[in-house]
């Protein structure tokens, strides 16, 4: 899809950090964006900043370029209505980027309470809120009958184990996975890929020991994400992709279709086939033949 004057986008936890960046660069290709935050004071700041960014483009505009909608996205409800909104405000959507996060200070086994403030909520922010916000918007974006794109930030925190966040990490993990299942939206006209950097200079990624981050590389930059965002919105080849973002080696996906084939079941050819009960490509995993 070429990012172009025209398009809308709606993109969660845009009040800060990744989100942040993103609204703003994808005002300056002039999307009008729907910033979705809990902030209010940082979402409507985020929203007047993208209004000035396109000010130029939209001059003549019927709507504004930018609005801004207080949201929850763990509560179903609000986030059904933050997309209604803003299809109700620009007429459709093109690109839906699901953003929000949540990093819990504690261990879970540490952890005495209910979850509800913590653990629980980390699931239901990096997890829940991201199935959600793509079932939204499939479902916008089919009944729309055109192309559309969605893109779900991960962390490398999806791609293998942190032991000081493990919750974190199966969050991340899940919505790597989800959205790698997502790849048959294509015949639709639905691409849905997961962004996976390291850490990012923001404010959730400076939370994070920089024992770490050093022993990494780094930080990366804001740039590099949205680098990685609109090369995953632009390329239509990429379907259920998910590209790893790092200081060390840049731009990856992952897995490379190498490490992929030591586990994919059966290739398209052999899955029409299995309708009549042959499995000639089977490969199976080497800890089932040890099992």
């Amino acid at each position: 899809m070429e990012l172009k004057p025209g398009l809308s986008a709606l993109v969660t936890g845009g009040a800060s950090g990744i989100g942040k960046a993103l609204c703003i660069a994808l005002a300056r290709k002039g999307v009008f964006v729907t910033v979705v935050d809990f902030s209010e004071e940082n979402g409507r700041e985020v929203a007047s900043i993208v209004q000035k960014e396109n000010k130029l483009i939209h001059a003549y505009a019927r709507v504004p370029s930018a609005i801004f909608i207080k949201c929850d996205v763990t509560n179903g409800d609000a986030l059904a209505a933050a997309f209604r909104k803003h299809v109700d405000t620009f007429g459709g959507l093109d690109i839906c980027i699901n953003c929000a996060g949540f990093v819990n200070k504690s261990l879970v086994y540490d952890d005495k309470s209910d979850g509800t403030s913590t653990w629980r909520r980390a699931v239901n922010v990096n997890l829940v809120a991201v199935i959600d916000g793509t079932r939204i918007a499939t479902q916008v974006m089919r009944s729309q009958k055109k192309p559309g794109v969605i893109i779900n930030i991960g962390s490398v925190a999806g791609l293998y184990p942190m032991s000081y966040e493990p919750v974190y990490s199966g969050t991340k993990g899940g919505v790597v996975m989800f959205t790698r299942s997502l790849a048959p939206l294509k015949r639709h006209g639905i691409r849905v890929n997961v962004l996976c950097p390291e850490f990012v200079q923001t404010n959730m990624g400076e939370k994070v020991n920089r024992v770490l981050v050093d022993a990494l590389g780094g930080y990366l930059k804001v740039e590099d994400v949205v680098k990685g965002a609109f090369e995953l919105i632009e390329d239509e080849s990429k379907a259920g992709a998910c590209l790893w973002i790092s200081k060390r080696k840049g731009m990856v996906y992952w897995p490379t279709s190498e490490k992929e084939k030591n586990y994919l079941v059966y290739s398209s050819k052999s899955q029409r086939k299995s309708v009549e009960n042959r499995f000639p490509s089977i490969q199976t995993p080497e800890y089932f033949q040890k099992m």
